[in-house]
């Protein structure tokens, strides 16, 4: 199966776990408190898990010798690009204060937690885990920095320093990265009957993930999101455009298939979930994260296998 097939796969099951998040939403099934303390369990031990499992079960230290230098390369060129995107797209738009900042975030940070993996183990399931080890080192270091700083209310900036909340970079799926990573170094591996049990609960990340996306779109109000412009702007340029070009750009400087096909993806994934959490828990702009999140998360059903077809994967 090509690699267009195999995205629009793993987009058909995704869309199918989506729908049961609706429906369980709709059925009462789940509930709102729910749903907050799913994304905690995910986030705090289900996904570490998978991390560290699939990372330590499917590479080898040859293989991080000899494709870390180009994923941490490729990573940085994607953050870059993403950072000059989100400041052009917020001029374009004239867009100010606070919903103007959580606005940039959304446009930088895509869902790499709860969409990019699953889809990355699906459509390169040998060494996906391994690129995504070395990107989350990157990814974390600028969430945690750079996206806390932007989703800070502007008059709360002054007290607040992109090294200080570099702290926040040790947190579970950090932990899971730094662990595999050592793992792989050394060459330990887990007794069989752990690394079974471990590799069981992180299986469960795809389709809780899923269905927490699912549920979480119950809980918006379409009508206020769909009509902003400046949503579908981060669609066709940051989910689009950029990850095209990103990928012919990588190309032309020889970066192995298999890294320009890994940042293609993790660069077209819609916006993360998280810029709407530090949005609330800072006091700044919310509602414009909610808005980018349910617009290009439902896009990118149809840009990442057209993303996909461009590259010619």
């Amino acid at each position: 199966m090509s690699s267009v097939g195999l995205v629009l796969h793993q987009l058909e099951i995704f869309a199918v776990l989506i729908v049961v998040g609706v429906v369980a939403i709709k059925s009462h099934a789940l509930d709102e408190q729910y749903l907050s303390s799913l994304s905690k369990l995910i986030m705090r031990l289900i996904l570490p898990m998978m991390i560290f499992t699939k990372v330590t079960n499917g590479s080898t230290r040859e293989d991080m010798i000899a494709s870390g230098g180009e994923v941490i390369a490729a990573t940085i060129a994607m953050y870059i690009l993403v950072f000059i995107t989100g400041y052009l797209l917020r001029r374009a738009f004239s867009l100010h204060g606070n919903y103007g900042r959580v606005f940039w975030a959304a446009t930088m940070f895509g869902n790499v937690g709860f969409i990019g993996m699953p889809l990355l183990l699906g459509v390169l399931p040998e060494r996906g885990m391994l690129y995504m080890a070395l990107f989350s080192i990157i990814d974390q270091i600028m969430l945690w920095s750079v996206g806390i700083y932007l989703t800070l209310p502007a008059e709360k900036t002054a007290g607040h320093s992109l090294v200080e909340n570099l702290r926040n970079v040790l947190n579970p799926a950090m932990l899971a990265i730094v662990l595999a990573i050592s793992f792989i170094t050394l060459g330990w591996k887990l007794p069989q009957t752990i690394n079974q049990a471990l590799t069981a609960i992180g299986d469960a990340t795809t389709p809780l993930s899923l269905i927490y996306i699912g549920g979480s779109f119950c809980l918006y109000d379409v009508k206020q999101f769909v009509s902003k412009l400046e949503y579908y702007a981060i669609v066709a340029v940051k989910m689009v455009f950029v990850p095209v070009l990103l990928y012919y750009a990588l190309s032309f400087l020889h970066f192995r298939n298999e890294v320009a096909i890994f940042i293609t993806l993790l660069t077209g994934m819609p916006s993360m979930a998280a810029i709407a959490m530090f949005a609330r828990v800072n006091g700044s702009s919310e509602e414009c994260a909610l808005g980018a999140i349910m617009v290009t998360t439902i896009s990118c059903l149809v840009t990442l296998p057209l993303v996909a077809y461009l590259a010619n994967f």
